[in-house]
């Protein structure tokens, strides 16, 4: 049995809260700032424990996993703090605000020989791995195009943590990484890019274009908080495509033949709500003692990373925390 923690107590911790129950693992603690708010949660979610603050929890002996469910800008500080306590983690993406502070995380989990993961549930889901697996047996052929977009409209105020630069906010570090990751995990690592952007009066990114090349491809990915651009991702090959409704959380996809004729319905729905197959994962590697997970390893996550600091730095944009 895996007890975790959860930090933080907002709309992931509650999906993730869903997951959990949902496939009878176990909840044992939860910590808010806000030790009304914790005690509410630990009541709706079945918890055993709640806590007023992040350090009661890691002090707590029988936590042996916890999900950190905060801001990104906050993770880093956290993740040292789980690790010192002796915790694994595992942890929302995205992993942090740079692959330097990432870097830093993983070669304390190793030094201490803890389990830590980034909580990118979409490469974990059935789906998306059928698809994967179609593309290495050749059933679209060379992918030459991928074209991807995650958006939505919002209206937050400034204190809004998607709005926040203090809180790591942005499309591309909440949004962003999702067609990227889509990207990766189809074409790899991108000889080059090109990348433009609209920022909000607080200084973050609120809608942006990039795009990947590749020797024989490129990957056309759009993210915004301005406009409902869907969730929708297409990946075309010489013999065929791909089509992939709201990618992230993906359920269905549907292979095409180039004659736009369907070739094969792929249908896996959730469990419950799609955070399932990344918490399963997390278990399975903790109780076998693995340091990191082959679906979703730590140079995944750095080279993520490693690719959202080059955009961010070809647009000009640096978080408060990395100035000076």
């Amino acid at each position: 049995m895996i007890r975790f923690g959860v930090i933080g107590a907002g709309r992931i911790a509650k999906t993730f809260s869903l997951a959990v129950n949902g496939i009878h693992e176990t909840l044992y603690a939860v910590a808010s700032r806000d030790l009304e708010k914790a005690n509410q949660f630990k009541d709706e979610f079945g918890f055993q424990k709640a806590y007023g603050s992040y350090e009661q929890l890691l002090d707590d002996q029988l936590v042996d996993c916890v999900y950190i469910a905060t801001p990104h800008a906050l993770h880093f500080e956290q993740m040292k703090s789980c690790l010192e306590k002796g915790k694994n983690i595992l942890c929302e993406k995205s992993f942090t605000l740079n692959h330097e502070q990432a870097k830093i995380i993983y070669d304390l989990a190793e030094s201490k020989k803890l389990f830590v993961m980034e909580a990118m549930w979409t490469r974990f889901l059935p789906t998306m791995q059928e698809v994967l697996k179609l593309v290495k047996d050749d059933a679209i052929g060379d992918i030459f195009r991928i074209e991807a977009n995650f958006g939505f409209e919002t209206n937050k105020d400034l204190k809004d943590r998607l709005l926040n630069p203090v809180l790591g906010g942005g499309t591309l570090l909440d949004i962003g990484i999702y067609p990227i990751t889509l990207a990766n995990m189809f074409l790899g690592i991108p000889d080059s890019f090109e990348s433009n952007a609209f920022f909000h009066p607080s200084g973050v990114d609120t809608s942006s274009k990039i795009t990947y090349f590749y020797p024989e491809a490129e990957a056309i990915l759009n993210m915004s908080f301005m406009d409902n651009i869907g969730n929708d991702a297409y990946i075309y090959g010489t013999k065929g495509y791909f089509h992939i409704p709201n990618f992230h959380a993906a359920e269905v996809a549907t292979l095409y033949n180039n004659n736009h004729k369907v070739v094969k319905m792929i249908e896996h729905p959730h469990i419950v709500n799609g955070l399932e197959y990344e918490i399963i994962e997390t278990i399975q590697c903790i109780k076998k003692k693995a340091l990191e997970s082959q679906i979703m390893t730590h140079e995944i996550s750095l080279e993520i990373l490693r690719q959202m600091d080059d955009i961010r730095k070809s647009w000009n944009f640096k978080y408060p925390q990395e100035l000076g």
